[in-house]
């Protein structure tokens, strides 16, 4: 991996940091008692960069597509099976990009889960906005993948992405694509959600019986 690959994995890594540091924040700004002015002030943007930016985690989960084109341009799987320095090459790109794509899911995770507790709190109707949602972050996805849109044009030049998500309405193939890929997005965040539980409730378990 050369030093401009290096750098573009630490940008994505960056960006995909971004909205769980924005949803810790929004969680704050709206959990203060009572709710002041200056907390709505602080919520309203702390919610739109983590919107905005939320598809940057689960957008890392498209990455394996370097990985196919290095497969195939190198013919990487058929020579690994007589060249043990390839085959160690094969399996060690095959732990980063499985890293780097569960890196993606688990900020994607961690980015939803303090805007969802806050909203709980709250008595909203956490899961019948679920499918729009995470249709929406697939869409987003989208956006950025085929059409490489990044998450500051919608504020600097919403026009052409407003109009490309227009067009994804007249294409029913695409959004039936982009909501089977949104289901997939809140099962594996129903799914890892469950764990981050579990680990919390172990790790609490174990220090409390130390």
């Amino acid at each position: 991996m050369n030093v401009g690959s290096i750098l573009w994995v630490m940008w994505n890594a960056t960006l995909a940091i971004v909205p769980v540091l924005a949803g810790y924040a929004f969680r704050g700004a709206v959990s203060k008692r009572p709710m002041r002015f200056s907390g709505y002030v602080a919520a309203l943007p702390l919610g739109l960069i983590w919107f905005i930016f939320l598809p940057n985690t689960c957008y890392l989960l498209t990455e394996w597509r370097h990985f196919l084109e290095m497969l195939d341009r190198q013919n990487l799987f058929v020579v690994s099976q007589t060249d043990g320095r390839m085959f160690i090459k094969l399996v060690l790109w095959s732990v980063f990009y499985f890293l780097y794509s569960l890196f993606g899911m688990m900020t994607f995770t961690m980015a939803i889960r303090p805007v969802e507790r806050a909203a709980l709190r709250r008595g909203l109707p956490v899961k019948f906005w679920a499918v729009p949602f995470f249709a929406a972050e697939a869409l987003g996805v989208y956006l950025g993948l085929v059409l490489r849109f990044n998450s500051w044009d919608l504020l600097r030049n919403p026009s052409p992405v407003w109009h490309a998500i227009v067009e994804v309405g007249g294409r029913p193939k695409l959004a039936l694509f982009i909501l089977a890929f949104g289901g997939f997005l809140w099962m594996a965040y129903e799914a890892l959600d469950i764990w981050l539980d579990g680990l919390k409730q172990r790790l609490a378990t174990g220090k409390s019986g130390a």
